[in-house]
């Protein structure tokens, strides 16, 4: 499980860095709740493979729900604010390999299973994809 935490690491820490080195935009209060969203969403889709123990379990669903209410609170002041209503694709790409490091580190104990990476593995391949995509839109 270890060499599975290190290597998703390894590239959130690539992908971080590619997509930060080149950022140019300010800061927008409905692309950080799109994005806290995003990072509690998979930590409480990451809860399903670590239900019977309960350490894990509350420490996922703690910090999962913060952040989901931080997002909520978020785009509701973006709204109301008139902020841009863009959702920046690279950013929240970044949030997600960022989620699956935590994600991974938070459920190490569970063992090293087919059913316990589905969810992390699924959402590095899906923030991977977006942050292909808008580098692409970029160029």
């Amino acid at each position: 499980m270890w060499i599975i935490l290190v290597i998703n690491l390894l590239v959130a820490m690539a992908i971080a860095y590619f997509g930060l080195k080149e950022r140019q935009e300010d800061f927008n209060l409905f692309t950080a709740g799109a994005v806290f969203i995003v990072f509690g969403l998979i930590l409480i889709i990451g809860l399903v493979p670590v239900m019977n123990n309960f350490e894990e379990l509350s420490v996922l669903q703690f910090v999962g729900g913060i952040l989901i209410a931080i997002g909520i609170i978020s785009l509701i002041i973006g709204f109301v604010t008139k902020a841009v209503r863009t959702v920046s694709l690279r950013d929240v790409a970044i949030a997600m390999e960022v989620a699956v490091v935590c994600l991974l580190y938070l459920t190490h104990n569970a063992g090293l299973s087919f059913m316990n990476l589905v969810v992390p593995e699924l959402a590095a391949i899906v923030g991977l994809v977006l942050f292909i995509v808008s580098r692409r839109q970029m160029n």
